[in-house]
Protein backbone atom coordinates (compact mmCIF):
# COMPACT_ATOMS: atom_id res chain seq x y z
CA UNK A 1 0.00 0.00 0.00
CA UNK A 2 1.26 3.47 -0.90
CA UNK A 3 2.05 5.37 2.31
CA UNK A 4 -0.11 8.84 3.24
CA UNK A 5 1.68 12.21 2.18
CA UNK A 6 1.18 13.67 5.36
CA UNK A 7 1.60 12.17 9.03
CA UNK A 8 -0.78 11.48 11.34
CA UNK A 9 -1.27 10.80 14.58
CA UNK A 10 -4.09 8.29 16.16
CA UNK A 11 -5.79 7.55 19.29
CA UNK A 12 -7.26 4.45 20.06
CA UNK A 13 -10.21 4.35 22.79
CA UNK A 14 -9.80 1.48 24.75
CA UNK A 15 -10.76 2.47 28.54
CA UNK A 16 -14.59 1.84 28.89
CA UNK A 17 -15.76 -0.60 31.03
CA UNK A 18 -17.64 -2.32 28.64
CA UNK A 19 -20.59 -3.02 30.96
CA UNK A 20 -22.77 -4.31 28.50
CA UNK A 21 -20.70 -7.22 27.49
CA UNK A 22 -20.61 -8.53 31.23
CA UNK A 23 -19.68 -10.94 32.28
CA UNK A 24 -17.59 -11.13 29.19
CA UNK A 25 -15.42 -7.40 30.24
CA UNK A 26 -15.13 -8.30 33.81
CA UNK A 27 -11.61 -8.96 34.04
CA UNK A 28 -10.59 -7.44 30.45
CA UNK A 29 -11.26 -4.44 28.70
CA UNK A 30 -13.43 -5.41 25.86
CA UNK A 31 -10.95 -4.34 22.82
CA UNK A 32 -9.47 -7.36 23.73
CA UNK A 33 -11.53 -9.91 23.53
CA UNK A 34 -10.53 -12.76 21.84
CA UNK A 35 -11.98 -13.41 17.65
CA UNK A 36 -9.67 -15.82 15.68
CA UNK A 37 -7.66 -16.03 18.64
CA UNK A 38 -6.09 -12.64 18.64
CA UNK A 39 -7.45 -9.99 20.72
CA UNK A 40 -9.61 -7.42 18.89
CA UNK A 41 -7.56 -4.61 19.59
CA UNK A 42 -4.61 -6.35 17.59
CA UNK A 43 -6.42 -6.00 14.39
CA UNK A 44 -7.20 -1.88 14.96
CA UNK A 45 -3.92 -1.25 15.37
CA UNK A 46 -2.81 -3.79 12.58
CA UNK A 47 -4.83 -1.54 10.12
CA UNK A 48 -3.41 1.73 11.36
CA UNK A 49 0.01 0.28 10.67
CA UNK A 50 -0.67 -0.09 7.41
CA UNK A 51 -0.20 3.57 6.87
CA UNK A 52 1.82 6.87 7.48
CA UNK A 53 1.17 6.99 11.13
CA UNK A 54 3.16 9.34 13.66
CA UNK A 55 2.10 7.64 16.78
CA UNK A 56 -0.04 5.93 18.21
CA UNK A 57 -2.25 6.38 21.32
CA UNK A 58 -4.03 3.82 23.20
CA UNK A 59 -6.33 5.72 25.52
CA UNK A 60 -6.65 2.92 28.24
CA UNK A 61 -8.52 3.22 31.75
CA UNK A 62 -10.26 -0.12 33.22
CA UNK A 63 -7.76 -2.29 33.24
CA UNK A 64 -5.22 -0.59 31.93
CA UNK A 65 -2.00 -2.55 33.03
CA UNK A 66 -3.54 -5.27 30.63
CA UNK A 67 -3.38 -3.05 27.87
CA UNK A 68 0.29 -2.40 28.77
CA UNK A 69 0.77 -6.27 28.97
CA UNK A 70 -0.95 -6.33 24.94
CA UNK A 71 1.46 -4.16 23.38
CA UNK A 72 3.96 -5.82 25.04
CA UNK A 73 2.65 -9.13 23.85
CA UNK A 74 1.76 -8.24 20.02
CA UNK A 75 3.69 -4.64 19.33
CA UNK A 76 7.09 -4.70 21.86
CA UNK A 77 9.20 -3.72 18.51
CA UNK A 78 6.92 -0.97 17.88
CA UNK A 79 8.07 2.54 19.09
CA UNK A 80 5.37 4.55 18.25
CA UNK A 81 3.11 3.00 20.35
CA UNK A 82 2.18 3.98 23.96
CA UNK A 83 -0.23 3.20 26.31
CA UNK A 84 -1.68 6.49 28.40
CA UNK A 85 -4.06 5.75 31.81
CA UNK A 86 -6.22 8.12 32.18
CA UNK A 87 -8.57 6.56 34.93
CA UNK A 88 -12.41 6.41 35.18
CA UNK A 89 -12.88 9.15 33.41
CA UNK A 90 -15.16 10.74 30.22
CA UNK A 91 -14.16 10.18 26.67
CA UNK A 92 -12.40 13.79 26.32
CA UNK A 93 -10.58 13.57 29.18
CA UNK A 94 -9.21 10.27 27.28
CA UNK A 95 -8.17 12.35 24.79
CA UNK A 96 -6.98 15.44 26.46
CA UNK A 97 -4.65 13.50 28.08
CA UNK A 98 -3.08 11.96 25.04
CA UNK A 99 -3.19 15.55 23.18
CA UNK A 100 -0.53 16.68 25.23
CA UNK A 101 1.95 14.92 22.72
CA UNK A 102 -0.45 14.23 19.31
CA UNK A 103 1.95 16.40 16.91
CA UNK A 104 -0.21 16.15 13.70
CA UNK A 105 -3.75 15.62 12.68
CA UNK A 106 -5.18 12.93 14.43
CA UNK A 107 -7.48 10.14 14.76
CA UNK A 108 -9.99 9.34 17.70
CA UNK A 109 -11.91 5.71 16.90
CA UNK A 110 -13.36 3.42 19.37
CA UNK A 111 -10.90 0.18 20.21
CA UNK A 112 -13.88 -2.40 19.53
CA UNK A 113 -14.74 -1.58 15.94
CA UNK A 114 -13.14 -2.18 12.54
CA UNK A 115 -14.31 -1.05 9.26
CA UNK A 116 -13.12 -2.35 5.70
CA UNK A 117 -12.02 0.92 4.67
CA UNK A 118 -8.59 2.03 2.62
CA UNK A 119 -7.31 4.34 5.38
CA UNK A 120 -5.16 6.24 3.20
CA UNK A 121 -7.80 7.14 0.95
CA UNK A 122 -9.82 8.11 4.07
CA UNK A 123 -7.06 10.59 5.45
CA UNK A 124 -6.86 11.78 1.44
CA UNK A 125 -10.92 12.01 1.63
CA UNK A 126 -10.57 14.05 4.69
CA UNK A 127 -8.22 16.43 3.16
CA UNK A 128 -9.78 17.24 0.36
CA UNK A 129 -12.97 17.77 2.44
CA UNK A 130 -11.43 20.86 3.43
CA UNK A 131 -13.27 20.29 6.90
CA UNK A 132 -12.18 20.47 10.44
CA UNK A 133 -13.20 17.28 11.22
CA UNK A 134 -14.79 14.15 9.56
CA UNK A 135 -16.41 11.31 10.77
CA UNK A 136 -17.23 7.84 8.72
CA UNK A 137 -20.78 6.34 9.04
CA UNK A 138 -22.90 3.63 7.32
CA UNK A 139 -26.73 3.20 7.24
CA UNK A 140 -28.56 -0.12 9.63
CA UNK A 141 -30.10 -2.88 8.99
CA UNK A 142 -32.13 -3.80 12.29
CA UNK A 143 -32.07 -6.98 13.48
CA UNK A 144 -35.66 -7.05 14.33
CA UNK A 145 -38.87 -6.18 12.21
CA UNK A 146 -40.87 -3.43 13.48
CA UNK A 147 -44.51 -2.95 13.83
CA UNK A 148 -46.34 -0.35 12.17
CA UNK A 149 -48.99 1.19 14.71
CA UNK A 150 -51.78 3.41 14.74
CA UNK A 151 -51.67 6.69 16.43
CA UNK A 152 -53.13 5.11 19.53
CA UNK A 153 -51.56 2.77 19.75
CA UNK A 154 -54.31 -0.17 19.82
CA UNK A 155 -53.74 -1.90 16.42
CA UNK A 156 -50.80 -3.03 14.51
CA UNK A 157 -51.20 -1.32 11.13
CA UNK A 158 -47.49 -3.12 9.26
CA UNK A 159 -45.27 -5.19 9.48
CA UNK A 160 -41.93 -4.19 8.29
CA UNK A 161 -39.18 -6.73 8.41
CA UNK A 162 -35.46 -5.52 9.84
CA UNK A 163 -35.64 -2.43 7.61
CA UNK A 164 -32.82 -0.08 7.26
CA UNK A 165 -33.39 3.01 9.54
CA UNK A 166 -33.00 6.37 7.58
CA UNK A 167 -30.48 8.02 9.72
CA UNK A 168 -27.10 6.94 9.14
CA UNK A 169 -25.45 5.38 12.62
CA UNK A 170 -22.00 6.91 13.74
CA UNK A 171 -18.71 4.43 13.14
CA UNK A 172 -16.27 6.39 14.78
CA UNK A 173 -13.16 6.51 12.57
CA UNK A 174 -13.00 10.56 13.52
CA UNK A 175 -10.08 13.08 12.00
CA UNK A 176 -9.45 16.14 13.25
CA UNK A 177 -6.95 18.79 12.79
CA UNK A 178 -4.70 19.27 14.93
CA UNK A 179 -5.78 23.10 15.18
CA UNK A 180 -9.07 21.77 17.00
CA UNK A 181 -6.86 20.60 19.91
CA UNK A 182 -7.56 23.89 21.29
CA UNK A 183 -11.55 23.43 21.69
CA UNK A 184 -10.83 20.11 22.99
CA UNK A 185 -9.14 20.98 25.71
CA UNK A 186 -11.55 23.30 26.79
CA UNK A 187 -14.69 20.96 26.49
CA UNK A 188 -15.59 18.99 29.25
CA UNK A 189 -17.99 16.19 27.77
CA UNK A 190 -17.35 14.21 24.11
CA UNK A 191 -20.57 15.09 22.96
CA UNK A 192 -20.39 18.77 23.78
CA UNK A 193 -17.12 19.08 21.82
CA UNK A 194 -18.70 16.84 18.63
CA UNK A 195 -21.55 19.59 18.49
CA UNK A 196 -19.45 22.72 18.58
CA UNK A 197 -18.49 21.14 15.22
CA UNK A 198 -21.78 20.35 13.98
CA UNK A 199 -23.08 23.93 15.38
CA UNK A 200 -20.07 25.71 13.35
CA UNK A 201 -21.10 23.34 10.23
CA UNK A 202 -16.84 21.80 10.50
CA UNK A 203 -17.81 18.57 10.73
CA UNK A 204 -18.50 16.20 7.70
CA UNK A 205 -19.30 12.48 7.00
CA UNK A 206 -18.38 9.70 4.60
CA UNK A 207 -21.27 7.17 4.28
CA UNK A 208 -19.35 3.64 3.63
CA UNK A 209 -20.75 0.45 2.20
CA UNK A 210 -17.48 -1.41 3.25
CA UNK A 211 -18.45 -4.01 6.07
CA UNK A 212 -17.77 -2.79 9.87
CA UNK A 213 -17.44 -4.81 12.84
CA UNK A 214 -18.10 -3.76 16.26
CA UNK A 215 -19.75 -5.17 19.37
CA UNK A 216 -22.15 -3.96 22.82
CA UNK A 217 -23.59 -7.20 23.38
CA UNK A 218 -22.53 -10.53 24.05
CA UNK A 219 -24.99 -11.33 20.78
CA UNK A 220 -22.82 -8.73 18.75
CA UNK A 221 -19.32 -10.18 20.13
CA UNK A 222 -20.21 -13.96 19.55
CA UNK A 223 -21.60 -12.94 15.69
CA UNK A 224 -18.13 -11.39 15.11
CA UNK A 225 -16.62 -13.99 16.16
CA UNK A 226 -18.12 -16.21 13.57
CA UNK A 227 -17.68 -13.34 10.20
CA UNK A 228 -14.58 -11.53 11.07
CA UNK A 229 -11.71 -11.40 8.58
Amino acid sequence: MNKAKKNIDVVLLCGGKGQRLRPLTANVPKPLLLVNKKPFLYYVIKNFLKIKVNHIFLASGFKSHKILAFKKKYFNKVNNITVINSGNVDIIKRIQDCSKLIKNDFFVCYGDTFIKINLENYVKAFYKSKADALVSSAYYQLKFGTLKLDKKKLYIKKFQEKPIIQEPINLGYFIFKKNTLGMLNKNSNWLNFLNNFTKQKKLKTIITKKEYFTFDNPRDYHEIKTKFI
